[in-house]
């Protein structure tokens, strides 16, 4: 048996039927040239062929129904019914983007069987022209997405006729090794850090707080258990130009355009809060020794400046919070930071449980943003090329939006789930980010863009 770090068995005592915490990838790809009438037929039959045999697919709980305990562990399931995790559906005519992203959003709102492997991958046929998806759910108890995602890319193709796999066909990789004593360096420097600010004339007031809390509005509250799934890609080039404009981070420009969607979304359907939303921004650690697969993240805490109308002014605003942000993070210890997020994730199951009637804050943050590093070569599966990759995530606590971005290839793939019972209108956070970006772009020319 395999027992479940602390962080692992957070996202378990998390879900409640409101809250499913599985996470999931959404892939898109273009047909092969001359790929016969019946080829996702045949593709389904391919795929039911290979063996479950690689975590964390054929890994299930010990105690599937022992919900309320930390001390749970893996084991292997020797018998997968492979039959039963592997689906294939068809969108109705005419399968366009707004169809597929339908799809994902009854799908993901479903919860997994606990009593089973906790993950499931449905093909998806019917999208135009001449295309077709495949989506993957998997319980965040034994993934992230910064490693589910590596696990992906290593399974499908650099070449169309390279040899590609199902996932739970795949091997999990060995973490990348550590020096033995970085983590003895990391609290030496941590300490030394300390010592250093005692002596220190005060500094000036932090632009962050222990338990950071972002203003009320209307993408926090109660959720129910439905989901609303959108999707966007915008050019990573022209958010490269941005960032380098603004001698600011790709991630500082992802940031902004979350910040400006947010900000007209919410005088349309809401209120523009006085002071800016908080986003947890979470941030992929190492992995302990010895840790294959699960979680191993923590957060930063990233002001979006929605107060702020003029999108140049809101980017620089981001830019420097998060300068500030990452080099009080960088200070603390790996094993810090890790049990820090553990407390956290902890703290956010308990207390959102009674209605927050606080009428100026939230519970925590507003919503959580996630950018994870993809493939920056074309992938193919089975002969396919993949056009898309788009993150579904969760929303933890009392947040009604998340919002994570990928970047593949030369575009960043951004997906949007809300809970659409208590938010309206969730897809157009999606739609509305290439006019966020546009409205970036001109701010950013005027003549004092770089100051």
């Amino acid at each position: 048996m395999n027992r479940l770090n602390s962080q692992d068995a957070s996202f378990l005592l998390l879900e409640t039927p409101s809250s499913p915490m599985h996470i999931g990838f959404l892939l898109t790809f273009g047909m092969p040239a001359g790929a016969p009438d019946d080829y996702m037929q045949r593709l389904h039959e391919k795929l039911a062929r290979f063996p479950v045999d690689a975590a964390p697919f054929n890994q299930k709980l010990a105690h599937p129904d022992g919900l309320g305990r930390l001390a749970q562990s893996w084991v292997t399931d020797e018998a997968v019914d492979l039959d039963y995790h592997l689906r294939h559906e068809a969108l109705p005519w005419p399968g366009g983007e707004r169809e597929l992203g339908m799809a994902i959003s009854r799908l993901h709102s479903l919860p997994l069987e606990r009593s089973r492997p906790l993950w499931e991958c449905t093909l998806i046929e019917g999208l135009e022209p001449r295309r077709f998806a495949v989506y993957l759910k998997i319980h965040h108890s034994m993934a992230d997405g910064v490693g589910l995602m590596e696990q992906i890319t290593r399974a499908l193709a650099t070449s169309p006729r390279g040899r590609s796999v199902p996932l739970w066909s795949t091997p999990l990789a060995e973490p990348a090794p550590r020096p033995t004593q970085a983590a003895d360096d990391d609290w030496r420097h941590f300490l030394q850090g300390v010592v250093a600010d005692l002596v220190k004339p005060p500094a000036k007031p932090r632009s962050q707080s222990a338990i950071p809390r972002g203003p009320r509005c209307l993408i926090n509250g109660p959720t129910t258990s439905q989901r609303r799934f959108a999707t966007q890609s915008l050019p990573l080039a022209r958010v490269k130009a941005l960032a380098a404009a603004a001698e600011a981070t790709v991630n500082d420009v992802v940031l902004a355009l979350c910040g400006g969607v947010l900000r007209d979304y919410l005088e349309v359907y809401d209120r523009v809060p006085v002071v800016p939303l908080i986003a947890s921004v979470p941030v992929a650690l190492p992995r302990p020794k010895g840790q294959i697969g699960g979680n191993s993240v923590a957060s930063l805490y990233a002001l979006l400046g929605t107060h702020l109308r003029d999108p140049r002014k809101r980017l620089l605003s981001i830019r420097d919070a998060m300068r500030d942000a990452k080099a009080e993070f960088n200070r603390l210890p790996t094993s810090l930071s890790r049990t820090i997020s553990s407390v956290g994730m902890l703290l956010m199951m308990a207390l959102p449980k009674k209605e927050n009637t606080d009428p100026n804050w939230a519970t925590f943050t507003n919503l959580t943003i996630s950018n994870v590093p993809g493939p920056r070569q074309p992938l193919y599966f089975h002969g396919a090329r993949m056009d898309g990759m788009y993150p579904v995530s969760v929303l933890a606590g009392d947040h009604r939006l998340n919002i994570t971005v990928l970047g593949y290839c030369d575009h960043l793939h951004f997906g949007v789930i809300g809970c659409p019972r208590t938010m309206p209108k969730v897809q157009h956070v999606a739609t509305g980010l290439p006019a966020a970006l546009q409205a970036l772009e001109t701010a950013m020319q005027r003549p004092n863009a770089r100051s």
